[in-house]
């Protein structure tokens, strides 16, 4: 044969370098390979040899996707790693945190719950506990933009009257309101969790969220109708 298609026929790609669509593809597939192996078996414990085996190819293609081992860990923190408040925000109405603060407070939240209970998300933090990187600067950064991003919300509720100014500072209630659901999500929403470990984890997540929101808003309401009241 001459190579030649008939009419109607689909044309073979010939062999040489990927398409780019099938490199990225490979690429993805890799990745998340990378990631159950390494939550799995922690990144000492987890060859170059075993990621490629677990999807079905060879070495030589893992290497002409990444160059080393480290390579694609470094791949896999920046896929899957920790998502910001920014990247949450955008699910939430962002006209309720000026309407209704403690509703856009739990919202954003389930928001976060929905990300981290995804079983990528859920990897990462086995990951991190199996190698030790809770520490890491990626999740620390993770952890402080969250933070960051409610001091900014309670300060302007603080500001409005919306929250009184004696109950402490912005910094200080954001840390309050962000350690229990960080540290309930690392303990928690891991990759061995079961079902009902989840479920559970969730509900004590937004019960704490009922809680702070509670106490802040309905004690400035309180203080509000007081003020009110006076003669």
């Amino acid at each position: 044969m001459d190579g030649r298609s008939d009419e109607g026929t689909t044309r073979r790609r010939r062999p040489g370098r990927p398409r780019k669509a099938d490199a990225s593809d490979t690429k993805t597939i890799l990745q998340h390979a990378a990631l159950r192996l390494f939550a799995q078996k922690g990144y000492a414990g987890t060859s170059i040899r075993a990621i490629a085996r677990e999807v079905g190819l060879s070495e030589s293609v893992l290497y002409a996707h990444f160059a080393s081992k480290q390579a694609i860990f470094d791949a896999v923190l920046a896929e899957f790693g920790p998502m910001g408040p920014i990247d949450m925000a955008g699910q939430v109405d962002p006209d309720l945190a000026e309407i209704d603060p403690p509703r856009y407070l739990r919202e954003l939240v389930r928001a976060f719950l929905d990300e981290w209970d995804r079983l990528d998300a859920r990897l990462l933090i086995s990951l991190m506990a199996r190698d030790g990187l809770l520490h890491s600067p990626a999740l620390r950064e993770a952890l402080q933009a969250m933070r960051v991003a409610v001091t900014r919300l309670l300060d302007g509720w603080i500001s409005a009257g919306r929250i009184p100014r004696n109950l402490g500072s912005a910094e200080d209630l954001a840390l309050l309101f962000t350690g229990p659901i960080g540290l309930t999500r690392i303990l928690h929403l891991h990759a061995d969790a079961t079902d009902h470990e989840r479920t559970t984890a969730r509900a004590e997540i937004l019960r704490h969220v009922e809680t702070f929101t509670r106490a802040v808003f309905q004690l400035a309401a309180t203080n509000h109708d007081s003020s009110d009241a006076a003669p």
